[in-house]
């Protein structure tokens, strides 16, 4: 069955490990950067990093699972984007899958992300601009002496760069550095051990630079077990700005993407390359945003800028609030929230300055806040940072205000902000909880089914109680053997089977389940109004059964490899 793509564009994105907070946040860039006018359709290939050396269990499993690999050069595509880390620095003695899977797709334009392959088109961070302006802070405001890594692997490219400007900069800036101040680790949360190691040889490590997010995950409880406070006896920082460091206790600072992100950029190159243009590998500014782990403050609020309320200081201090939104786009369905801002916020400035607010005004402008969080301000930022920049902010216009009648309206204002902001984080969380409870129970219906039912005709019926509201099942005719060590070789065509759109179950008539493997991703099956969609294998053993397209949504980057196992898992034991 062919489709006809007309002008859309197939963008297929290959990363390691989906569920990791980089991944996550690469992804959504990317699917953010995406407009309706650029008519781009994302798929998502997720594969794993195998170091080969692990339990022989988990190594076949991850080298079956990595066939996933083959679909990104057997199913027509316009466009790569990938992160592999340093993929010219893996398995050097021999020609590995990443290698040969680059071979293949030479003639397709691709954009690496956080890679240092040679003859490539890549997008990097800019690391020193973020970690110059960490140590100059520490070093000449804070007055610290002793500052700390914790790294990553050698053959990740970032991780040594970073490296190299951390102790660059404490060489700028006239700070001792030997090997005891560095530990490496594997770059992932399981880094406690590493980070006791460091501890043991710096006990009276003031400041921790950690090379990721992830790994200062790692680290907070090898500090608080020795009864250290994180902010004040230890200042930690880490790098990437994930949503995770905003989730930790405390919030984390973090170098992060400054006026683009890492996903937007990558995209901007890629449809360049497609549309015939010559581009060139490019870099990405950072900077620190700073939280409790490193109290850091990058823009203060001057009596001047206060009262003359300019429209590029009102645009300044949302980006320093909510300091995601001009990273990602702006739904064209949802309110401007940029906009709306600026609205109340200049509204509030100007009655301070003439010391005079009215009740209808005050009353407007309490429903322009409360429609601002009902909209979605709060996922552009982290509940304490906003707080505290609504108190700096507050503090400011109090110290210059004349009017008591005035300063008591708006000071019910940011009052108001603040209570919005706890309750809309408040409604996310138990959200949040109600869904993962929801899906847990779902999955749980779906084996319990599979136990009555060994039909593979009943799992593809009781599809829907995956709690996957658009998603594709592709089956093959007959199960793909993977023989270890060898390339698998997959048939031409594939199967539909069934299909989740809207919420609602469709089983495909056999007379339309019929699809040439290389027409997959442009499957117009599902109107794609959504983000994108995720490719997982379904797989069993060595048995290779089909792919699950799942349609990109924040639970599916956790759970959705689970669901491809349980549906792998469901078809095998209907061969018995």
């Amino acid at each position: 069955m062919r489709n006809n793509r007309k002008n859309e564009k197939v963008i297929c994105m290959i990363l390691e490990d989906i569920s990791s907070d980089f991944s996550k946040e690469l992804v959504k860039n990317v699917a953010n950067a995406i407009s309706e006018n650029k008519q781009v359709r994302l798929v998502v290939l997720p594969v794993k990093y195998d170091y080969g050396m692990e339990d022989k269990c988990l190594h076949r499993y991850r080298e079956m699972y990595n066939n996933i690999f083959r679909f990104s050069d057997m199913c027509s595509i316009d466009g790569l984007i990938i992160h592999l880390g340093s993929v010219n620095e893996r398995d050097k003695q021999k020609l590995s899958i990443i290698d040969t899977f680059l071979d293949r797709l030479k003639d397709i334009p691709k954009v690496l992300v956080a890679s240092d392959l040679k003859d490539a088109v890549t997008v990097n961070y800019n690391n020193e601009s973020g970690i110059r302006e960490a140590i100059e802070f520490l070093a000449n405001i804070e007055g610290l002496t002793k500052i700390c890594m914790l790294g990553g692997r050698e053959d990740n490219k970032d991780a040594r760069a970073r490296k190299e400007i951390f102790i660059k900069c404490l060489k700028d800036y006239k700070l001792d550095y030997t090997e005891d101040q560095f530990e490496n680790t594997d770059m992932s949360e399981d880094s406690t051990e590493a980070a006791e190691r460091l501890l043991d040889r710096n006990p009276g490590v003031q400041a921790i630079f950690c090379v990721n997010d992830a790994v200062a995950k790692g680290l907070y409880p090898a500090l608080k077990a020795r009864g250290k406070v994180i902010g004040s006896d230890v200042m930690v920082f880490g790098f990437d700005n994930t949503r995770m460091s905003s989730d930790l206790a405390p919030p984390l600072s973090s170098i992060g993407s400054d006026s683009s992100s890492l996903g937007s950029k990558a995209l901007e190159l890629l449809l360049a390359m497609i549309n015939g243009e010559k581009v060139e590998s490019d870099t990405v500014p950072t900077r620190l945003y700073g939280r409790a782990s490193l109290p850091y403050e990058m823009y203060d609020y001057t009596p001047v800028e206060l009262s003359k309320a300019e429209a590029s200081f009102v645009y300044k201090m949302f980006n320093d609030c909510f300091y995601r939104y001009r990273l990602e786009s702006i739904d064209r369905e949802n309110i401007d929230l940029k906009r709306l801002f600026y609205e109340f916020m200049s509204q509030m400035l100007i009655a301070s300055k003439h010391s005079y607010m009215d009740l209808e005004t005050f009353g407007r402008l309490c429903v322009m806040i409360d429609k601002f969080f009902e909209r979605g301000a709060m996922q552009y930022t982290d509940s304490i940072k906003l707080t505290k920049s609504i108190e700096r902010i507050q503090v400011s216009m109090n110290r210059r205000a004349h009017s008591l009648a005035a300063t008591v309206l708006i000071n019910r204002l940011f009052s108001r902000m603040k209570d919005e902001a706890i309750v809309s984080q408040s409604k996310q969380i138990i959200s949040n909880e109600r869904k993962m409870k929801m899906i847990r129970q779902q999955i749980k219906e779906f084996i319990v089914s599979g136990m009555d039912n060994t039909e593979s005709r009943g799992l593809y019926r009781s599809f829907d109680k995956l709690g996957l509201d658009n998603a594709l099942l592709f089956i093959f005719e007959e199960p793909v053997i993977h023989y270890c060590g060898e390339e698998t070789v997959f048939p031409k065509n594939i199967m539909l089977k069934c299909m989740m759109h809207m919420g609602e179950l469709y089983l495909m008539p056999e007379e339309r389940q019929k699809f040439r493997v290389e027409d997959i991703f442009c499957c117009n099956k599902l109107s794609m109004r959504c983000n994108g969609l995720v490719t997982f294998p379904v797989i069993c053993g060595n048995k290779f059964f089909g792919l699950l397209m799942c349609e990109l949504t924040e639970d599916i980057y956790e759970n959705g490899e689970f669901i491809a196992m349980e549906l792998g898992r469901s078809l095998a034991l209907s061969e018995l």
